[in-house]
């Protein structure tokens, strides 16, 4: 179902997750950010310093229910939602939005059928829309994975992954989708999913299903002779090739318990490649030629039943930076880590959990309140010197920063553009 006009919808963030920290060779437009992870699949935007002392706000928009974030190419920003069941219809919808970057007013809406699915937070889409070469990629919750004209939402061709719906408690699809070459990746199913980016028909994929909430990331050039995708799910961590879904490299990992939600996307640092496990805490593997070998696990990196699963990393030298949340109240905050041992170098429990952006020597943060917070990072600790309210509402989806402009969501729906200055 396409809708040309555009619509005035009942309202104007795992999660997913992840960061990567050693520059990946994408071309990409100035002040664009066309994947969940960026457009050097790093989090990062062009800017190299902050000095903002002030976030004003420059327009509010009230869209559906969903969990992503956004992403903009071209003056255009894509997200998501789904307007739950409503009154005199027999089911529930996804909604991908398209709106003007500059002024917040919906350009297209794109809607097809598919349940809120809340489970411990409030619903609607986990992944965020990809843009590559004037197509937009969507993923459902449920497998409904898309391909749209990205000007006029126009559908180019769709295709069912639902067969690779896990049993048991699950939360959904949730990686973004990217794209490598001629296919596009999805975390869905043991090994993964990959589709002929223009035509929508199988290139290659799983046998069976699997829980997976990563995005699926494309490995730094030079960790590897040839092109290598990442994709961690609750059972494993693969490195596959992008063109044939065949093993490039093995991880012998010392871990056997499942995890109950790896959604941070791998990143690395100086050739090491970091993976948070939900259960085990975080790893540090080497590469030897094909082989991924553990540095270490350590649990250090997190408390007893922490929620550190989801939000964004961030390197300052050699600190690992997150906000972690404990689902019993206790050791919620910012982690300080050593890159180098996992070990924790400092916790201050005075934040709450949300996502981080790096800058320079500053940090900034959107905390689950919807307060905006950064500072300097300095030696080691980070000294706030800005703080403001500017979302109502539960906000686990990552901004981003553009230039001096920061995009923010509600998972309620109300996404947020702030001029810094």
């Amino acid at each position: 179902m396409i809708k040309s006009a555009i619509i005035w919808p009942r309202k104007v963030m795992f999660c997913c997750l992840g960061i990567t920290l050693i520059s990946f060779a994408v071309p990409a437009q100035a002040a664009d950010w066309p994947h969940y992870l960026g457009p050097t699949f790093n989090f990062k935007s062009e800017r190299t310093s902050f000095d903002a002392t002030s976030a004003n706000r420059l327009w509010q928009t009230e869209l559906e229910t969903g969990m992503c974030s956004v992403t903009i190419v071209n003056g255009l920003l894509y997200t998501m939602g789904n307007d739950g069941t409503k009154e005199n219809e027999d089911r529930a919808k996804d909604i991908v939005y398209c709106l003007d970057a500059g002024t917040g007013a919906i350009k297209w809406t794109f809607a097809y059928p598919c349940d809120l699915e809340p489970r411990l937070h409030p619903g609607g889409p986990s992944s965020t829309p990809t843009v590559h070469n004037g197509k937009v990629y969507t993923c459902s919750k449920f497998g409904h994975l898309h391909c749209l004209d990205a000007v006029t939402g126009a559908k180019i061709w769709e295709f069912s992954a639902e067969k690779f719906k896990p049993g048991g408690a699950w939360w959904g699809f949730a990686g973004s989708p990217t794209v490598m070459g001629d296919v596009v990746i999805y975390n869905i199913g043991e090994r993964g999913l990959a589709l002929n980016k223009n035509s929508g028909q199988v290139v290659w994929q799983s046998d069976e299903p699997v829980v997976a909430y990563a995005t699926p990331w494309p490995l730094p050039s030079g960790l590897f002779s040839k092109p290598a995708i990442g994709l961690l799910t609750n059972a494993a961590f693969l490195v596959i090739d992008p063109a044939t879904g065949k093993d490039i490299a093995t991880y012998d990992k010392s871990w056997e318990e499942k995890s109950n939600c790896n959604a941070v996307t791998p990143y690395a640092i100086d050739g090491k490649i970091y993976l948070v496990h939900s259960a085990h805490g975080m790893a540090r593997l080497s590469i030897d030629g094909t082989t991924l070998q553990q540095d270490w696990l350590s649990e250090e990196a997190k408390y007893p039943n922490e929620w550190f699963a989801f939000g964004t990393h961030v390197i300052h030298g050699d600190d690992i930076y997150f906000l972690t949340k404990d689902r019993r109240d206790e050791g919620t905050g910012l982690a300080r880590i050593d890159a180098k041992t996992g070990a924790r170098l400092s916790f201050s429990d005075q934040y709450l959990f949300g996502n981080l952006i790096g800058v320079g020597d500053k940090l900034i943060m959107l905390a689950e309140d919807g307060e905006l917070i950064w500072g300097d990072l300095g030696e080691g600790e980070f000294v706030e010197t800005f703080r403001q309210k500017i979302l109502d509402g539960l906000c686990w989806a990552n901004p981003v920063l553009l230039g001096d402009r920061l995009y923010a969501r509600t998972a309620e729906g109300i996404v947020v553009c702030l001029l810094l200055k």
